[in-house]
């Protein structure tokens, strides 16, 4: 036998005494710093700021990076070193991170749309203002429901913008999103490298998980590119980071698995507190099923993982109690029908869900699957209970119900492929692999790619002129000429800072864009206004303004003839 082969038996068959070292390659280890840092820095500004500290970024930073280096030095030290994976989850992380920003380009400006995006905007722009949260509840006129809200990725981006020097947050939010999906990536699969058993290439199969998160396309990048679900999507990181302590410590005890998984756990709630359900269901579980560990240590274990994570709850609720409505609101969420998933992912979920299910090796993928439908039911009934027109979180589970499906499918293709290989031992080998996986991800890239891009909401040209008139002019005085009406909700919000609850902001017509140029075309309108394509006006209101200052296409115009007034 291998001393690969040596080392993989010992770790899944000693269950009930620790190993010398921890059950985690070096990769393994610096993903995890990097969610500690991440998290630290999350939990440290709210911290300070629920104590009454204003939130000092240089302090963070300082915090996080000791943070970060204090986990990263012991599990490098007992770490066992595997050079093909931490190449390989370099190159994902690194790509995928590459790839995100390409899109984006060339303002590095978010690229989907909805009013989610304007009030995640509104409020970094008031923590980079007053470097506070929400304390005062007449500022719901301004912000609405996100007084209540986890502020964890607003606070996260701006963070990063005072860090980098020279930018804000509403340039700092994207990258940052971007920077914790494509960590996100990486960290599947580090997951799915401990599935695919050691007698198989098990970075080219586990790589192939991350390629097939691409079918489900608008669940894995376009819940953050097209959807505006920034805090979902980030949390979405902390939750894997929460699964993959947990794996491990389902593997092999390992002391350090119960304080990353608190760590994590505490950054997910404080991103967005929904993933926390299904994790602490599948902790629970885990727990039930190691009967050969004493009561008592499970019972440490368990108080270790939960303990920070219901103290930050009871935290948030005792200044947010409105926050927890949430779990019986409605809204808009995409159905997981087969047409928009995609049968490529569905069909082979199905018997690679079962397959992972007969298995001790992978049940942890079972586990939480099966945690997920537990909360999705339970959110299903208090949709129907609060009278939702359609259980909105419920469906949002999907969401993350994804990244195991994913995981099944590339464990049961690696057992497919040894399986159809085991008389031709000639294409037994990496390069075939790898050669499986680049015509899977050949195939589903393509999809992507030819997706049409949606034309921006927030544009740098825009940015400019609504800055402009916010320095120069009322913004009482200013009408918005846009395309889309939420490029017009985002200035009057995020840019204007103007109330959600009072003035022209309650008014549809205020930021619907054929309303705007009939106003524009009769007499009597606003003497100012922001327009995004000062070409593309009808010739009406072209000939009847007077351009007071431009940027690019967008520009700042008066109407020359009788306005009516500023209100």
């Amino acid at each position: 036998m291998s001393d690969e082969h040596a080392r993989d038996d010992k770790l899944f068959g000693a269950l009930s005494t620790p190993g010398p070292r921890t059950p985690i390659i070096g990769a393994e280890a610096a993903a995890a710093a990097a969610l500690t840092f991440l998290a630290a820095a999350i939990a440290t500004a709210y911290v300070a700021d629920w104590i009454g500290l204003p939130i000092v970024p240089a302090a963070v930073l300082v915090i996080a990076v000791a943070s970060a280096t204090g986990a990263l030095v012991p599990l490098r030290r007992a770490a066992t070193r595997d050079r093909g994976a931490a190449v390989t989850f370099v190159a994902i992380v690194a790509a995928a991170f590459a790839a995100l920003l390409w899109r984006a380009r060339p303002d590095l400006l978010p690229t989907s749309s909805g009013p989610d995006l304007v009030h995640h905007l509104a409020l970094i722009d008031y923590i980079e203002q007053h470097w506070h949260l929400v304390h005062d509840v007449r500022l719901s006129e301004y912000l609405g429901e996100m007084i209540d809200y986890t502020p964890g990725i607003h606070l996260l981006a701006a963070l990063a913008a005072s860090w980098l020097l020279r930018i804000d947050g509403l340039h700092a939010v994207y990258g940052v999103v971007a920077f914790t999906v494509a960590l996100k990536a990486g960290l599947v699969f580090l997951i799915a490298r401990r599935f695919v058993p050691a007698d198989r290439p098990r970075e080219a199969f586990a790589a192939a998980a991350v390629v097939l998160l691409l079918i489900p396309y608008r669940y894995s990048i376009g819940s953050f590119t097209e959807q505006s679900y920034f805090a979902q999507a980030a949390s979405e990181l902390f939750a894997l980071g929460m699964w993959w302590t947990l794996i491990v410590w389902d593997e092999q005890p390992w002391a350090g698995a119960a304080p990353l998984f608190a760590l994590f756990g505490v950054a997910a709630f404080l991103v967005w507190p929904v993933w926390i359900g299904p994790l602490l269901i599948a902790l629970a579980a885990v727990a039930l099923m190691h009967g050969e560990r004493s009561v008592g240590d499970r019972l440490v274990t368990l108080a270790i993982a939960v303990t920070p994570i219901a103290a930050i709850g009871a935290m948030h609720a005792v200044g947010h109690p409105g926050g927890f409505r949430m779990a019986g609101t409605g809204g808009f969420a995409i159905w997981p029908t087969p047409a928009e998933v995609g049968w490529w992912f569905y069909a082979p979920a199905a018997p690679a869900v079962a397959f992972a299910a007969a298995r001790r090796r992978t049940r942890a993928i079972v586990v939480l699957l099966l945690a997920i439908g537990v909360q999705a039911a339970a959110l299903t009934l208090t949709a129907r209970a609060s009278g939702a027109a359609a259980p909105y979180l419920a469906l949002k589970m999907f969401y993350l119900a994804i990244y195991p499906m994913a995981i099944a499918i590339a464990v049961l293709l690696s057992s497919v492929w040894r399986a159809a290989t085991m008389r031709a031992p000639r294409l037994r080998t990496a390069p075939v692999a790898w050669a499986l996986v680049a015509l899977i991800a050949i195939v589903v890239v393509r999809r992507v790619v030819a997706a049409p891009r949606p034309a921006p909401v927030v544009t740098e040209a825009v940015l400019q002129a609504g800055e402009w008139a916010r320095t120069n002019l009322s913004p009482l005085c200013v009408d918005y000429l846009t395309r889309d009406g939420y490029t017009a909700y985002w200035l009057h919000l995020a840019v204007f800072r103007q109330p959600r609850a009072s003035g022209r902001a309650t008014s549809d017509d205020t930021f619907e864009p054929q309303k705007a140029l009939v106003r524009w075309i009769l007499p009597g309108s606003l003497p100012y206004a922001i327009t995004d394509d000062l070409d593309a006006l009808p010739r009406d209101i072209r000939g009847n303004v007077d351009i007071v200052e431009r940027f690019g296409r967008a520009a700042v115009v008066r109407r020359r003839e009788s306005a009516a007034p500023c209100q």
